[in-house]
């Protein structure tokens, strides 16, 4: 997994590396009621890669080039924590 800087779309990591660093992302709270965006992946955030419920934190939707279905079928997620 890997995020283009100048679009800010999620697209495939180089090959053979495992992590890639996100850029930072700023978190707010907005009040909405209005359905999702279907095109958007729903991405699980984590403190560590053990991916347990006591890890996990909340989701972040991400924008992508390729259907969502794709990075779920990969098991993408993001880590706080790699070690």
């Amino acid at each position: 997994m890997q995020i283009i800087h100048f679009t800010n779309k999620l697209i495939e990591s180089t090959p053979k590396m495992l992590f890639v660093q996100l850029p930072v992302v700023h978190i707010y709270a907005v009040n909405t009621t209005g359905p999702k965006d279907p095109k958007l992946y729903v991405c699980p955030v984590y403190k560590k890669p053990s991916r347990t419920d006591l890890n996990y934190i909340t989701v972040i939707y991400l924008r992508t080039v390729v259907p969502p279905d794709h990075w779920i079928l990969r098991g993408v997620a993001l880590l706080c924590d790699i070690k």
